[in-house]
């Protein structure tokens, strides 16, 4: 069979991804059923579900190559084509539109839940409805002109016409419909991809770092009752991982596609896996997006006990720890014994060393060992007055 390695990633990519989507479809209804009108009501739960029927049809759209290239034949006529170029065109521009929707549901419910009326089943739905529809139309502008869809390698794969990027100079239609081309998918690029892309990039800068302003805020309220949790579609301490990573895997799959459509340099179109990869590449998302949308969703499956389950506990270090450093012998007269012991002291970086009560009080000194030569401020005074000094006492 030719183009083994080929047919059998195409098989892979089209399989895998299908049935993970179809199973992470389960967990989203039988959460439903289980917590009731509570979550049945829950708006968020809309696009995730249309994000993954979009994933099992770009999944399931590959079966169609796969058949061609298992039976060495291509079945792929001009309408076909086209109507199967515009459906892989209009699936790709509605998943990216989707990732930015979940982005916007998921800035409402953590930042500003004061909106929450306006989240509902029926908006949300004539929101991805119109946005279908624009996407739909959109995609089937190369018929108009400004590029084509096109059969490869004996009609055995379709696709959007690469070739109309490569400019033949001596050819002014080839200019013009180039031109065109490369207009199309500009725009295609700027209105689908990159704006929807900055929208959802702003929208999880702002929900990140409202959630680590909120965490790094005092534990209880003012009434004693512990806060809510400040994010209930991540797992704990993970906000920014998952929620970067949503945006990646819903976008960055696509850029080897959008690359070999604007076709910088000319390139071998004969060569059929130039032309497959990238489609191949463009279906890593349909692979990631059910693991980082759902199987990392706590609203959707316990992830916080299984992480915290298999988290090791941290050992608390004290805040105070002494430890015995030396006894210390006095002369004989005081005949005591201190005890010095080392503080680490919270706040400071180095320990300092302080002496502990004593384990006896100290006698007091006889009177014979005091020294002459230093007098006390009695000797000074006379006994019957109360200024004058002795003068049989020196002053010095």
């Amino acid at each position: 069979m030719k183009h083994s390695t080929l047919t059998t990633n195409l098989i892979v990519f089209a399989a895998v991804p299908l049935i993970l989507n179809l199973v992470s479809l389960v967990p989203i209804f039988y959460r439903r059923q289980q917590k009731g009108k509570a979550v049945r009501d829950n708006a968020s739960l809309q696009p995730l579900v249309w994000l993954l029927v979009v994933d099992v049809l770009m999944s399931a759209q590959l079966i169609v190559p796969i058949h061609n290239f298992l039976m060495e034949k291509g079945t792929f006529s001009e309408w076909s084509c086209v109507f199967y170029g515009a459906a892989d065109m209009t699936l790709s521009l509605v998943e990216v539109l989707l990732a930015c929707m979940i982005a916007f549901d998921r800035y409402i419910v953590t930042i500003t839940p004061k909106w929450g009326k306006w989240r509902c089943h029926s908006n949300y739905f004539k929101i991805i409805f119109f946005a279908a529809i624009i996407v739909g139309f959109w995609s089937f502008v190369p018929t108009a002109g400004y590029g084509k869809y096109s059969t490869f390698h004996d009609d055995m794969f379709c696709s959007i016409d690469w070739r109309q990027g490569n400019i033949e100079p001596e050819s002014e239609q080839s200019r013009l419909s180039a031109h065109r081309y490369i207009a199309f998918l500009t725009a295609t690029c700027l209105v689908f991809f990159l704006i929807p892309v900055c929208i959802a990039s702003s929208l999880y800068y702002s929900i990140i770092d409202h959630v680590d302003s909120q965490n790094s805020s005092e534990v209880t309220l003012e009434n004693g009752v512990p806060k809510p949790e400040v994010c209930t579609w991540a797992p704990r301490n993970h906000v920014a991982k998952v929620g970067l990573g949503c945006l990646l895997v819903s976008v960055l799959p696509f850029f080897a596609y959008s690359v070999v459509c604007l076709n910088p340099m000319k390139s071998d179109f004969h060569q059929i896996h130039y032309i497959v990869v990238p489609v191949i590449i463009s279906r890593v998302s349909t692979l990631l997006n059910p693991i980082f949308y759902v199987w990392l969703n706590p609203e959707i499956i316990p992830i916080n006990e299984f992480i915290a389950k298999r988290a090791k506990p941290r050992p608390q270090r004290p805040l105070y720890h002494t430890i015995n450093l030396a006894r210390i012998n006095f002369p004989k007269f005081l005949d005591s014994k201190v005890l010095f012991q080392i503080a680490d002291v919270p706040g400071m970086s180095f320990p300092i060393l302080t002496p502990t009560i004593p384990r006896r009080q100290l006698p007091k000194i006889p009177p014979h060992l005091a020294s002459p030569s230093k007098p006390s401020l009695n000797d000074f005074l006379d006994e019957d007055s109360d200024s004058e000094p002795k003068e049989h006492t020196p002053m010095l």
